[in-house]
């Protein structure tokens, strides 16, 4: 364990090796599921908790990490409804390539049949489709009440773009905070070297607007991020090394944000997101690779990710 800061800011996220199996997990999805709370959906399961250092108490857990497994892995008879309307979307634009209006006749029939035949999005299997995505949720738990903190999610639309302007597989999250109108883009940025990893967001705190940059360290017993505010080092998040993937120390000096809590709380969601990013990375090579090869229908945009492109600007 790292040394504490003087004046400061200290968090424990602690990421479990199978959400699933953990003891606490029944019980706290009981709790969680009948607190007054629209966010812990019946797709949640929650993932991890946080601990806040408490000067004599010690640490004390505070938090949980919910994942929306519905997004993540999508249940098998989704994948197969989203399957089957890409492939009734795939057959009526062959069809009406080769007759506008009407039906076919059996000459017609037979010349859609070996389009189809040879087309590689209609002979798609379920394991082909690419419909995942990240979205944890932090919430605070004292035991008798419940209450949403935060939600961070990965924006696949973006990831493409991104990723085919650089040549790079560049993760895209958004994070969205309680009684704020504003939310925040945390991208990851091109570098000549992918690793070590950068990235960067702008966080307005209601009077004004602060510019982090959160930069993986080269050499680190796991993913090191120092934390920079304005260009000035605040701190460090400290990955654990023999772990799941993203327990880590959050250790912040005193500046200005280490007393605002929802800069605190988009930190941490931003933290519990790291045991992920291989994978979220892993799905964008595959996601490019099919847009550049022309089968981006294989990407299938969650509804949620679109409403978040919504402009709140335009006219009902």
């Amino acid at each position: 364990m790292t040394p504490a800061f003087e004046n400061e800011c200290r968090r424990y996220v602690d990421m479990w090796a199978a959400p699933g199996l953990h003891p606490s997990n029944i019980e706290l999805l009981q709790r969680l599921k009948g607190a007054d709370s629209q966010h812990f959906t019946k797709g949640m399961q929650v993932i991890g908790t946080i601990s806040e250092q408490d000067g004599p108490a010690g640490w004390l857990q505070t938090h949980l990490i919910g994942l929306r497994a519905d997004a993540w892995r999508p249940a098998a008879r989704e994948v197969k409804r989203t399957l089957l309307a890409i492939k009734k979307q795939r057959r009526l634009w062959h069809k009406q390539s080769i007759r506008a209006r009407g039906a076919l006749t059996e000459a017609q029939s037979e010349r859609l049949d070996e389009k189809l035949a040879g087309d590689e999005l209609w002979n798609l299997e379920a394991a082909d489709i690419e419909s995942r995505r990240l979205v944890l949720k932090l919430f605070k738990n004292t035991g008798q009440t419940t209450r949403w903190c935060g939600t961070i999610e990965e924006v696949t639309s973006a990831e493409i773009h991104n990723s085919i302007g650089t040549r790079r597989s560049l993760i895209t999250l958004l994070a969205i905070l309680p009684q704020t109108q504003y939310v925040t883009t945390i991208q990851e940025n091109h570098r000549t070297f992918r690793f070590p990893s950068m990235f960067s967001l702008s966080y307005f705190d209601g009077q004004r607007m602060w510019y982090v940059r959160l930069q993986q360290r080269w050499v680190s017993f796991g993913p090191d991020f120092d934390v920079y505010v304005d260009d000035t080092w605040i701190g460090l998040v400290d990955g654990k090394l023999l772990c799941f993937g993203s327990d880590s120390y959050i250790d912040l000096i005193n500046h200005e944000l280490v007393n605002d809590t929802k800069f605190i709380d988009l930190l941490t969601l931003f933290t519990a997101s790291v045991g992920y990013h291989r994978a979220i990375r892993r799905d964008i090579r595959r996601r490019v690779n099919d847009t550049l090869r022309g089968h981006a229908q294989k990407h299938v945009l969650d509804r949620d990710e679109i409403r978040l492109r919504h402009n709140g600007r335009a006219a009902a």
